[in-house]
């Protein structure tokens, strides 16, 4: 592809992103579409590709660092203070999803309303991994940022580590979690990580539902960085060696990571791209050398082997990008939200892991496949299907993907942030 043409995708990715700002941070998706509005999960997730093009690429702009600000300052005014058991808020916990108007459709449903606060808003705290990505996301910032800001953040952070720390794991398995309160009587999320429908959560060859709580892959990731960057190295070093006891499923030649532990102990062991998540929540040392000592939940031993099965042929589409979920699976469906579909900041982010740990040309193969998807939809969408060539996602009811969404396009603004002569 030629330079003007990688030029004009970032710059499609840049224009996407200043559409859906708002004042308040930057909403999922376009604002006519299903999520339209503020949702702590995305928005993180773009601000760590918005720091990573402006660390990693040649363009520093300021707008990344001021779009930042902005994500960061709302999401620590939105966070929780107060427990509220039938909209998941805890102090300390960082939103999911905050709907100040037009949220009739949560919260008028004629079962399972979602919950309205008094003054009228939706505020709802059903995530894991928005808190862990809090920490890492101002972390980040805080690298080249404005520094007093930095320390306006600090009440958040310590309330957010505090979280993590005292409430983060609630059966005391060593493990961040999440679990439905069987007290409440409002509606929500019952699946709380990235993958949130209830289709994804399953044991391969049998009917029984996992039991709460639900220990994702990537959340555990996530969680070992936070520690790592904010001094809690002893707890990041207990998570490790239990992950690595608990969570590697070794083969001949690969592996593969249980993509969650249930409330039993139990793996769920379906190979998913959120296991690559691991390589991308790296911790890097700031290097006193020019060797840099970086570093992840994995063990070492196991990150050659989890790179070939994140690329075997059940997985990886050299076309597309990364499956959600093995094609292997029982429960594939290229069709479905979660179980076989390719998200693109996903994908993005398995490329960012790669590339964290030396497999650079493994992660021009994967983002080449990805800009090809790009470039056929030629938007930022949320998601789509891979059967015999590049598909829209489509539910039979006829719900599809939404065309604009921010973590798409902020992933693609990363992926193509080196594309400018230095």
């Amino acid at each position: 592809m030629s330079h003007d043409a990688l030029l004009q995708l970032r710059e499609l990715g840049l224009r996407s992103i200043r559409e859906l700002e708002s004042e308040q941070g930057i909403f999922a998706s376009g604002r006519d579409e299903a999520y339209g509005c503020i949702f702590g999960r995305d928005s993180l997730i773009v601000v760590l590709e918005l720091m990573r093009a402006y660390t990693h690429g040649n363009e520093k702009n300021p707008y990344y660092l001021e779009l930042c600000e902005k994500i960061l300052r709302s999401l620590s005014n939105l966070q929780g203070r107060h427990d509220m058991v039938e909209s998941g808020e805890e102090p300390g916990k960082i939103i999911h999803e905050y709907r100040p108007t037009k949220h009739e459709h949560l919260t008028q449903l004629s079962e399972d309303p979602w919950f309205i606060y008094p003054e009228g808003v939706m505020r709802n705290y059903d995530t894991v991994d928005a808190t862990p990505l809090f920490l890492i996301a101002v972390d980040e910032y805080a690298k080249v940022g404005d520094q007093r800001f930095v320390e306006t953040m600090m009440p958040s952070v310590r309330a957010a580590l505090q979280w993590l720390k005292e409430r983060g794991d609630s059966n005391g398995d060593g493990f961040i979690d999440y679990r439905w309160n069987p007290e409440r009587t409002s509606g929500g999320l019952k699946v709380q990580s990235w993958m949130d429908s209830t289709e994804s959560v399953f044991f391969e060859e049998r009917e029984e539902r996992p039991a709460y709580p639900i220990a994702p892959v990537e959340v555990q990731a996530y969680a070992w960085s936070a520690f790592k960057r904010w001094g809690e190295h002893e707890r990041a070093a207990e998570l490790k060696k239990k992950f690595n006891e608990a969570f590697v499923l070794a083969g001949p030649s690969s592996i593969t990571l249980a993509y969650a532990i249930d409330g039993q102990g139990r793996q769920l062991r379906a190979p998913r791209s959120s296991m690559g998540h691991v390589l991308w929540a790296a911790y890097i040392e700031e290097p006193k050398n020019p060797f840099i000592d970086i570093e992840c939940i994995l063990d070492a031993k196991h990150i050659e082997p989890l790179r070939k099965r994140l690329l075997a042929r059940d997985l990886f589409l050299p076309k597309a990008g990364i499956r959600t979920l093995s094609s292997r699976s029982l429960h594939y469906d290229p069709q479905s939200y979660h179980n076989g579909s390719i998200w693109p900041h996903d994908t993005a982010m398995l490329a960012e892991g790669l590339e964290n740990f030396g497999y650079r040309e493994d992660a021009a193969r994967v983002r080449s496949a990805l800009i090809n998807a790009y470039l056929h939809f030629n938007t930022p969408i949320e998601l789509f299907s891979y059967k015999r060539g590049i598909k829209e996602y489509k539910t039979e009811s006829g719900h599809g993907a939404c065309r604009v969404q921010a973590w798409s396009a902020a992933a693609l603004i990363s992926m193509l942030s080196n594309t400018e002569p230095a």
